[in-house]
């Protein structure tokens, strides 16, 4: 397994553990039966709202991927143009990282990453294009729970990866955040048991998440996540 191959495997957990956050898991049943025109209990009533459903679900990953795609794009870029800063940005973007994964954990107030920033959008007719519109709202956005693991992704593409590796690595991002959407689109007639009994896991999800975070970041900070990312490859190569 390639160090490309690993990250593009830990972006794709960061997009399942976005999915898992308390800001978006309970809200997605909901979400999607909005988007399609309808109510929660009428979509799990027929065959024909569920496809319904999965359709306009289909609609809103392939918005917010496209945004995902473009924050890449552009982290990546903006890190190549500031090449010549390298260990200066190392540095901050250690910092940053242990700052989200610190607003991610929820321990210390942090208002300026905690809030919500959301690009407002107005009741409407169910329509496929409005769908993935409000996808592209979706990802354009700041969630007080993923935003941070997506500043993080950014982060760590804008001082280490090229141009292609930011695209494939966000879309592994946006794949692990839309995927789970479309399985419950599908399956939103059986899904909610399930999801009632994984809702009271979520706080305790992203407080594991914001640990792992802020020891990340710590690693960036002392130059040692490099280090280890190459021993742990020479380890996989060797076994």
């Amino acid at each position: 397994m390639s160090l490309v191959q690993f990250g593009v495997l830990a972006a794709f957990g960061a997009g399942v553990l976005s999915f898992l956050s308390p800001c978006v898991f309970p809200l997605v049943p909901g979400y999607l039966s909005y988007l399609a025109g309808t109510s929660a209990q009428e979509a799990e009533s027929t065959s024909t709202n569920r496809w319904r459903v999965s359709g306009h679900a289909l609609c809103f990953v392939l918005g917010f991927a496209l945004i995902f795609t473009l924050l890449g794009a552009a982290a990546s870029l903006l890190g190549s143009a500031l090449r010549v800063y390298q260990q200066v940005l190392a540095r901050l973007a250690g910092l940053l990282v242990v700052l989200f994964g610190i607003a991610l954990t929820g321990l210390v107030p942090l208002p300026f990453l905690s809030g919500e920033h959301r690009i407002q959008v107005k009741p409407g007719t169910s329509a496929w294009w409005r769908s993935g519109l409000i996808g592209m709202a979706f990802g354009a956005g700041w969630s007080a729970c993923s935003g941070p693991i997506l500043g993080s992704i950014l982060v760590l593409i804008a001082i280490s990866a090229t141009l292609l590796q930011g695209i494939v690595f966000l879309l592994a991002y946006a794949l692990g955040l839309g995927l789970p959407f479309l399985l419950v689109g599908v399956l939103i007639d059986r899904v909610g048991p399930f999801m009632r009994g994984i809702r009271r896991y979520t706080g305790p999800i992203s407080f594991i998440g914001g640990v792992i975070l802020i020891l990340v970041g710590m690693l960036i900070f002392t130059g040692r996540l490099d280090q280890l990312a190459n021993d742990f490859l020479l380890w996989y190569v060797s076994r």
